[in-house]
């Protein structure tokens, strides 16, 4: 499937960072809208509720969400990418990029067991790294999404 409108990358990345919950993204192919629609939205569209029960501020996705469920022709495809990134993996591998010996072992503690999210994002701002890990975590992101869509066939607009 060769789409229309090439896709932004970075609406795309944009998607993943967020990551907020109870979400769904779609690609417009034609377009190269990412369309991303609440739980609710989508169950409206499956449900065929009346789009007068809801608020107009949300009518507009419904709108969209209707298209999407109602597409015999495959313009819409289900982004999904974000569930198949580990970031806790992500983690490993940026630790292991760092030179100083000292922090990386540090760093490998601060990720063991409950909270390692968290002391790890303190232990990246104690030792100054974490501009480097932002820009490390982004770059795996965009190489992630960039090989998705090669496997999609979706061109992508930088």
């Amino acid at each position: 499937m060769k789409n229309n409108k090439p896709v932004k990358l970075d609406d795309l990345v944009s998607e993943i960072e967020l990551n907020i919950d109870d979400t769904f993204t779609f690609i417009n192919t034609k377009t190269g809208e990412v369309i991303t629609l609440m739980r609710e939205e989508i169950g409206a569209a499956e449900d065929e509720k009346p789009i007068g029960k809801f608020p107009e501020w949300q009518r507009e996705n419904i709108e969209k969400a209707i298209s999407i469920v109602e597409d015999e022709d495959g313009i819409y495809v289900d982004f999904t990418l974000r569930n198949d990134i580990n970031e806790y993996e992500m983690i490993e591998d940026f630790i292991g990029t760092l030179v100083d010996e000292d922090i990386r072992e540090e760093l490998y503690e601060a990720i063991q067991g409950r909270g390692a999210f968290r002391r790890f994002k303190d232990g990246i701002i104690e030792h100054g790294v974490d501009k480097q890990w932002y820009k490390y975590k982004e770059i795996k992101i965009k190489e992630l999404v960039i090989e998705w869509c090669k496997e999609q066939d979706i061109e992508i607009q930088a």
